[in-house]
């Protein structure tokens, strides 16, 4: 068995909730490995620590400690009513005026087509591509040899 697998198993071993044989391969180990010996006794301590800890606390009721969750809860609920008031306003604000910015930018986008259009912008534009597509053709086409293979 090794130390990490030791160590995993520790706080089943200290509570006695192993097997036997798994109990006794983690003591043999223990007994073999100084830093595992280690861990267990720091372990028991913590282990011993906190049922003391467990056992003597005090119910809260008996402590004289202010309860502030009502004032803290009101915070919250105050914080969280301002949010969903701007919340609303901003998307009911987005809503109305949605769909009528929409279709201006449809519009201005037909008019400045149109425009485009009528001056001829379009006019040359396929036999511009096919000129750049030849021109990129001939000069992949010089940088490769006849194989194909770079020069």
């Amino acid at each position: 068995m090794n130390c990490a697998t030791v160590k995993e198993w520790m706080p089943h071993y200290i509570d006695g909730l192993l097997s036997p044989e798994a109990e006794l391969r983690i003591r043999l180990h223990i007994e073999s490995c100084p830093d595992c010996a280690r861990w267990l006794e720091e372990a028991k301590e913590m282990s011993s620590l906190w049922n003391d800890m467990e056992s003597g606390q005090e119910p809260l009721e008996h402590l004289d400690i202010p309860d502030i969750t009502a004032d803290v809860m009101s915070q919250i609920e105050q914080l969280e009513t301002g949010r969903r008031e701007r919340a609303v306003r901003t998307t009911m604000a987005r809503r109305r005026t949605a769909s009528r910015t929409s279709w201006l930018h449809y519009g201005v986008a037909v008019g400045l087509t149109f425009l485009l259009l009528q001056l001829g912008v379009f006019k040359d534009m396929a036999y511009g591509i096919t000129e750049i597509n030849g021109h990129m053709s001939t000069s992949v086409s010089a940088w490769l040899n006849p194989d194909g293979v770079n020069k």
